[in-house]
């Protein structure tokens, strides 16, 4: 069934055709149903990128990894591990420590988990949720990839699109945010160029320095916000390559995803004074920016995560969910592979 250019599919038959995916391209049972959790959720929570339609992309680089060793504990504190992934894909690993980092974190107040040598990794809108789920707090960031953004004031790239997430409960929907410290994703590139669109203006440059908003010249793009921006990019360099024995910088090979980290903090609200004092601040909070006027009625102010919280449970509702014809064609094509 089409509808304004996407189409509606019941989310048990999406589930049914993610699982046949995963398995068949080598994961096993326990890790294809993992996998096929993370895109379910994330496509019900929406996305700038479809996270169906992204599957075609890292086809072949995720039936390479799947082939990679066992993942090592390298550092086991109480209140941090460092996991060495040996390939391993960074989503599994995630979901496989965050209930672990969570009860940690209900134990000591707070809990760090890194990880290296492992894949881009993804769907922290998801992990956050789960973490905010449980009464506790999460930050969670990553050096997005090899060099594609520019430090300020300069002309060529140094520090990955570093994308930064956190996660807070309320008393009813969490607060939560997700996004590249880049200007913009670095993906919009590629976006652009399939949509045959511009990029947005003084935000992307080319292999001179020069800006651009032509797709096919874009070369690497701005931080957010300035200096303040570029500061807080280059913060996450620090947290998720120097600090869990990534790399990062000009010494991160640009064909090699094994050289990105993650790191993950959980913070435990209760550790500090009562859980539900901390979540009716959190909901006030909320209910004061969502009272505010906005500038422009049809622009209203917004929480972060509510949006995404509502469009899941309308589609859990409806038992269906909508999905851009490109993007399930996308879908299709790798499963015909």
């Amino acid at each position: 069934m089409r509808y304004h250019g996407t189409m509606k599919l019941a989310i048990s038959d999406l589930q049914h055709q993610l699982n046949d995916f995963f398995e068949s391209i080598g994961l096993n049972q326990k890790d294809a149903q993992t996998m096929t959790d993370l895109v379910v959720e994330q496509e019900l929570l929406g996305n700038q990128f479809s996270a169906v339609g992204e599957l075609g992309g890292k086809h072949a680089r995720m039936v390479d990894q799947i082939k990679s060793n066992a993942e090592e504990i390298i550092v086991d504190k109480p209140a941090a591990k460092l996991v060495k992934g040996n390939g391993r894909l960074a989503p599994l690993i995630t979901a496989d420590h965050l209930p672990d980092a969570i009860d940690c974190a209900k134990q000591q107040g707070i809990y760090a988990l890194g990880i290296y040598d492992s894949t881009y990794n993804e769907y922290f809108d998801v992990f956050c949720r789960r973490i905010a789920a449980e009464d506790c707090i999460g930050i969670i960031v990553e050096n997005g990839g090899p060099q594609g953004v520019v430090p300020f004031g300069g002309r060529s790239d140094v520090t990955g699109t570093n994308p930064l997430a956190y996660g807070i409960p309320t008393s009813k929907n969490p607060i939560v945010f997700d996004a590249a410290t880049a200007m913009h994703a670095y993906g919009r590139i590629r976006q652009a160029k399939e949509r045959g669109e511009q990029l947005p203006q003084n935000a992307y440059v080319d292999k001179e320095g020069n800006m651009t908003t032509d797709p096919h010249k874009a070369y690497a793009v701005l931080p957010f916000g300035g200096f303040k921006g570029y500061a807080i990019n280059l913060l996450v360099e620090v947290l998720t390559t120097s600090l869990v024995r990534s790399k990062g910088g000009l010494d991160q090979p640009t064909d090699n995803q094994r050289h990105i980290g993650t790191f993950i903090i959980v913070i435990d609200p209760a550790a500090f004074g009562d859980i539900d004092t901390f979540k009716k601040s959190t909901s006030k909070l909320a209910a004061d920016i969502l009272s505010i006027e906005p500038i422009d009625a049809d622009q209203p102010v917004r929480v972060p995560g509510f949006r995404g919280a509502e469009r899941r449970q309308r589609f859990l509702r409806s038992g269906e969910i909508e999905i851009a014809d490109v993007d399930w064609q996308k879908f299709t094509k790798v499963q015909e592979k």
